[in-house]
C-alpha cells in the first residue's frame, strides 16, 4: 500500500534543520539536520504513524491535496522558523515494506488441518508456516 501526504519542511533559523509537519495528521512531526535527513525522518514519522492504521486500511486518514495546504509561520513560531527557505512537499512510503521491516516478531498459531493435507505436505517438503503466511498475505491484500 503505497501513501502520500503533504508536508511542511520549515527552516529554522541560525541552522540548516528543518521541522517536519503533517498537516493531515495531528502530531505528525518530525526534525532533520538538512534537507535530505529531514526527508528521511519524514517517511520514519509517517511509517511509524500509520503503522496502527495498517491492519485497517479504510481507516488511514485521507491526504489532502498539497495544492490545498498553505505554507505558512504562526506569528509565534517566526523567532524560530524562516519563510524563506521552507517548503511544502509530498512524502511517500510504501506501508507494506515499512511494516514488514518494522515488525518481525513472529505469533505462534495452532491450527487443525485434515490428515490426508499434512500426509501430502510433509511428502511434498511443504513449509506449512511459510504457505500461511502467503496465504493470509494474499486473502488480505497485503501483497
Amino acid at each position: 500500500m503505497f501513501v502520500n501526504y503533504p508536508a511542511l519542511f520549515l527552516k529554522e533559523k541560525d541552522s540548516d534543520a528543518f521541522t517536519v509537519v503533517f498537516p493531515d495528521l495531528q502530531g505528525c512531526v518530525t526534525y532533520g539536520d538538512s534537507v535530505n535527513d529531514a526527508l528521511k525522518m519524514a517517511q520514519d514519522a509517517l511509517g511509524a504513524y500509520l503503522f496502527e492504521y495498517y491492519t485497517k486500511p479504510n481507516d488511514i486518514p485521507k491526504a489532502s491535496s498539497i495544492d490545498d495546504i498553505e505554507l505558512k509561520i504562526d506569528e509565534e513560531d517566526k523567532e524560530y522558523f524562516l519563510y524563506e527557505g521552507s517548503f511544502k512537499n509530498y512524502v511517500s512510503l510504501d506501508l507494506t515494506d515499512y511494516v514488514k521491516k518494522s515488525s518481525i516478531k513472529n505469533v505462534k498459531k495452532t491450527l487443525t488441518i485434515p490428515s490426508y493435507l499434512n500426509e501430502a505436505g510433509i511428502e511434498n517438503n511443504i513449509n506449512f508456516s511459510l504457505l500461511l503466511q502467503e496465504a493470509l498475505k494474499k486473502e488480505l491484500k497485503m501483497i
